[in-house]
């Protein structure tokens, strides 16, 4: 008898399962699909993988993972064939039917197999992972995983299945909620190490990762972001990775910070001065709270993206431009998203917001010239009168002692 293996990690409980897969199987029969596939694709931090582990619990730390999600019957996982399926067994309790892929590292293969069980044949699929993603407009899912399935199933109708995923994992349940306010808290902690370590003499990427570090130790997952930039003058963005350049007193330090937790995004965007701040990025930070305040009464129920970018910009003077940078956070969730003010079509110009959608909400204050800018903000859940925060920590503009 071979021995069992033990997992403490997050977990959802069975009725968190039944009440997503009723949900996603309530649009399926609106959308007339059959079934569901999802391919895997551990791009953006991971976060493409959102759908396979929405679905099934299986995922993290750019596992690749797919899945088919029949309409009716079993659903199935389907997993690398380097890590054996007693692990997934232990890590969730919501998908038996585990096969790890036979044929090199296809997926293709295994997900016809599945498909051909269920007699799709002249079926409507829906795929994910095509055309339309928020951050990837052309698409995340390979030619040929989709050419293999229409080989195989030429009487087959494949249709893209990304606004369904989307609009249902739009709106949390209670225990996603909780998730995420794990996962705010992690970034919290991270911030206070952001805070303590970051002092004239030590390098960029050590105080990276040692933010990174707490995390991890606190119990969040790889692979999460933070976005960071140090120097003075203020550097022109925020970059993926650290340098190894020494910090020096009156740098400005940018970043936008995030956990995860089982999964679950949360971010905070927060600016740090080594030393004291200049009166003029003190005088911009006050304006993006006011313009922030503003943005967190009009996030309710009824609203759309739209209404808030018109917000934030109303808090343009003279002197500065205020422009919205707004986006759904969860497992993965981007959609609905506007950058700078800008939104690219009017699907996402005229997303409507709903009770218990989760947001990172961070309206950029810039000088005219765009030589200065500043920003803070925390994932925020829509509550009947506005947004509020998960996050603890007072909103500040961090002053270094040196």
């Amino acid at each position: 008898m071979q021995e069992k293996l033990t997992s403490d990690v997050p977990r959802f409980s069975l009725a968190e399962r039944d009440h997503r897969w009723r949900r996603v199987r309530a649009s399926m029969r609106e959308e007339r699909l059959d079934a569901i596939f999802v391919p895997p694709n551990t791009g953006l931090y991971d976060q493409f993988q959102a759908n396979v582990r929405y679905l099934t619990g299986i995922g993290g730390n750019c596992f690749q993972a797919a899945a088919v999600f029949p309409l009716d019957g079993e659903v199935t996982a389907i997993t690398s064939p380097n890590m054996d399926v007693r692990y997934w067994r232990e890590r969730q309790d919501w998908v038996d039917d585990i096969r790890p892929v036979t044929v090199g590292w296809g997926y293709g293969g295994t997900a016809i197999e599945r498909l051909r069980e269920l007699n799709l044949d002249g079926a409507r699929i829906g795929v994910t992972g095509l055309a339309g993603n928020t951050r990837f407009p052309e698409g995340v899912t390979s030619y040929g995983i989709v050419n293999s399935l229409r080989e195989a199933f030429p009487k087959a109708e494949l249709v893209n299945a990304n606004l369904v995923m989307d609009r249902v994992r739009f709106v949390k349940s209670e225990e996603e909620l909780a998730f995420m306010r794990a996962a705010d808290a992690l970034v919290e902690q991270a911030l206070e190490v952001m805070r303590r370590e970051a002092r004239p003499g030590m390098p960029e990427n050590v105080v990276y990762a040692r933010m990174l570090a707490s995390m991890v130790e606190g119990g969040g997952e790889l692979p999460t972001m933070i976005l960071w930039s140090a120097g003075s003058p203020q550097p022109p963005s925020n970059q993926n990775m650290p340098s190894r350049r020494a910090l020096r007193a009156g740098d400005m330090i940018c970043t936008e910070t995030e956990a995860r937790w089982g999964g679950y995004i949360a971010q905070y965007s927060q600016p740090m001065f080594v030393g004291k701040a200049p009166d003029e990025y003190r005088r911009m930070f006050s304006l993006q709270q006011e313009a922030l305040a503003a943005c967190y009464e009009n996030l309710r129920p009824g609203r759309v993206v739209g209404d808030l970018v018109e917000t934030a910009a109303r808090f343009s003077n003279d002197d500065h431009e205020c422009a919205l940078i707004m986006h759904a956070r969860g497992l993965g969730d981007d959609s609905p998203m506007a950058v700078l003010g800008h939104v690219r079509n009017e699907l996402m110009r005229d997303w409507p917001i709903e009770e218990n959608s989760t947001f990172i909400v961070k309206p950029v204050v810039r000088t005219r010239d765009r030589q200065k800018y500043i920003y803070w903000g925390d994932t925020v859940v829509v509550g009947h009168s506005g947004a509020v925060r998960l996050g603890q920590r007072e909103p500040e503009l961090i002053e270094a002692d040196v």
